[in-house]
């Protein structure tokens, strides 16, 4: 039986091939994509599920990404919980041993139709991995072009506005304004005190203009080390397992000693996933069950 995941690749090649400064070279299972900052590996993998996903595997394409030069600060769980992964808008930054790559490696994982439509939202996840982790962590926000960042956010905000107050299994939104909507996610079942902020912003500090998305679990840690520690196992968890949401963006540590998980996407993409918003808002009960099985083991 062909693997589902082969035609995808072979997209994903001819669609990252188009980034200026970009080249790709085929390796085992994937390729490996070298730009200006990065050097990006693309695999194919299936991966088991976890949470309400659990007992079952699922086709993935996974993309771990390195920054180019001797970067070592990923080495400490304290530095990725608290200053690298709040900072970054793509991608995880997790401990290199779980890659061949040495120094700083980001992860970032998008399973193939069962999250999100693969043709319409997750090839464009994939494009948006490899060609933005770890850029927005040492350099300053790009400067798009205005014309699409506008139409961009005039998608998302139309989007943004075009969710439904409740959908059943899904959400319940708690608080909407015009380029801001609070939710709470509905599981399977729902996590108790889980919020999530999907924002369209004009000046991000991550990306400048762009969507930002953000999951917050309920649970506080007095601990800011068992803090880090479950940070970094639930980056892993995204990287390595289905969790019924897209993983392109990282978990982290808030002020008040929570987990949370965030992603920004630049607002020229706004034409191209319009549903982007909604997606996110309708996979975060899948992902906040995932987390909190994982909480509950540590």
């Amino acid at each position: 039986m062909t693997d589902s995941t082969a035609m995808p690749l072979d997209e994903l090649a001819g669609l990252i091939g188009q980034e200026p400064d970009t080249s790709l070279t085929q390796v085992a299972e994937g390729w490996r994509v070298v730009r200006p900052q990065t050097i990006s590996v693309i695999k194919r993998q299936r991966l088991s599920g976890v949470g309400v996903d659990a007992g079952v595997r699922y086709p993935a394409i996974e993309i771990s990404t390195g920054l180019r030069g001797n970067v070592s600060a990923a080495a400490n769980a304290a530095m990725r919980a608290y200053r690298l992964n709040p900072q970054s808008a793509i991608g995880a930054v997790q401990s290199a041993h779980s890659s061949n790559q040495a120094g700083l490696m980001l992860g970032s994982r998008i399973c193939i139709d069962s999250e999100v439509p693969w043709h319409t939202t997750g090839r464009h996840l994939v494009r948006l991995a490899v060609t933005e982790a770890g850029t927005h962590l040492f350099t300053d926000p790009r400067m798009g072009s205005a014309p699409l960042d506008r139409a961009g956010l005039g998608v998302w905000r139309n989007g943004l506005q075009g969710i439904a107050s409740v959908e059943a299994n899904g959400w319940r939104v708690r608080r909407r304004a015009a380029d801001v909507l609070w939710a709470e996610p509905l599981g399977w079942p729902a996590v108790r005190g889980a919020t999530v902020r999907l924002a369209v912003m004009a000046n991000s500090p991550r990306i400048g203009r762009g969507l930002d998305y953000g999951l917050q679990m309920p649970q506080q840690y007095a601990h800011k080390d068992e803090l880090a520690g479950i940070c970094d196992a639930l980056n892993e968890q995204e990287w390595q397992n289905a969790t019924g949401a897209p993983h392109i963006g990282a978990w982290s540590a808030t002020d008040d000693g929570r987990c949370r998980y965030q992603a920004s996407i630049p607002a020229r993409l706004g034409r191209r996933m319009p549903d982007l918003p909604r997606q996110l808002l309708a996979t975060s009960g899948a992902r906040a069950n995932a987390a909190l099985d994982m909480q509950m083991r540590m």
